[in-house]
């Protein structure tokens, strides 16, 4: 099977494509787990082409998920938040590639660049009841290391794991 390689978002239709796949997954996945209206609230402040693109100017490093040349997701890291540590802000597939692989080849990749950067773990933050997600997570060997919630503007919160793995 082909592994999944991350491209890095740097022209205008990168950042354009990875804001699609935002709103597509976003729809798909977390229609239950959160509600629509936090879901179009967040798709508009933090996956919209602007909002990517500000996140980026900010050393948000943004990456599209590719196999076989195929846009497949996006991924979002940010090196040393917090410091000694790589936070993995996103990490998102397309419905029809989830359960292959290709996040474990994803993380693995992640993985290689917190080492280059001497970096000590990956950190990420995921939904509590955003079950199927935590599974995952813990098959790639993250350990819930605390929870969180915090207000994220519109009357919304993040109601959140910690997750972490040792690089």
């Amino acid at each position: 099977m082909a592994k999944a390689k991350l491209k890095r978002v740097s022209r205008e239709r990168e950042f354009l494509a990875a804001a699609d796949l935002a709103h597509t997954i976003w729809r798909e996945h977390y229609a239950g787990i959160i509600s629509s209206d936090q879901i179009e609230y967040m798709l508009e402040h933090f996956q919209s082409v602007a909002a990517i693109r500000e996140a980026d100017a900010r050393g948000c490093e943004y990456y599209l998920v590719r196999v076989l040349g195929v846009n497949v997701g996006y991924v979002a890291i940010e090196p040393n938040n917090p410091q000694g540590k790589m936070f993995l802000s996103k990490i998102y597939l397309l419905k029809e590639y989830r359960g292959k692989g290709y996040a474990r080849d994803v993380v693995n990749e992640v993985r290689e660049m917190a080492r280059a950067l001497r970096l000590k773990s990956i950190r990420l933050t995921v939904a509590k009841n955003n079950t199927s997600s935590v599974a995952a997570y813990e098959r790639l060997g993250f350990t819930n290391t605390e929870d969180i919630c915090k207000e994220i503007g519109g009357g919304f919160v993040m109601d959140d794991h910690v997750m972490e793995l040792s690089v």
